[in-house]
């Protein structure tokens, strides 16, 4: 019997490459202790992750209004519910694309690069 069944059998698995804290930026460890630094890699992922998930959930809004209006039968106040959803969900969209510019305007003024990255600090063992 095969254990490894898949939806997909086409698309292999992958694991993730993760580096460590030092090949990333060398001052956020020292000797295997996290130093100050290190709370610069840690509010880059955090900021990354923060505003994808803030750019995915207006996407995923704008979808649902957008069925709630197809669904609305021309019912006014289901019209007029989902047109603001529609808003609300640009307004949070707009909002998360302008702190994306502001956090790389302010990394490039102050030569902090670390903030325009995403890295997953783990094993140095390849998968």
């Amino acid at each position: 019997m095969n254990k490894n069944f898949s939806l997909f059998p086409l698309v292999k698995p992958v694991q993730a490459q993760t580096d460590s804290w030092e090949a990333i930026n060398p001052n956020c460890v020292v000797d295997g202790v996290a130093t100050i630094q290190g709370i610069g890699c840690l509010l880059a992922n955090v900021l990354s992750v923060v505003l994808t998930v803030i750019g995915l959930t207006g996407f995923v809004m704008i979808i649902y209004a957008a069925f709630i209006m197809l669904t609305s039968a021309g019912k006014s106040q289901q019209v007029e519910k989902s047109k603001n959803t529609i808003t609300m969900a640009i307004v949070g969209i707009i909002i998360a694309l302008s702190s994306f510019i502001i956090i790389n305007l302010i990394a490039n003024f102050t030569g902090i690069s670390i903030f325009k990255t995403l890295t997953i600090p783990g094993s140095e063992t390849p998968w």
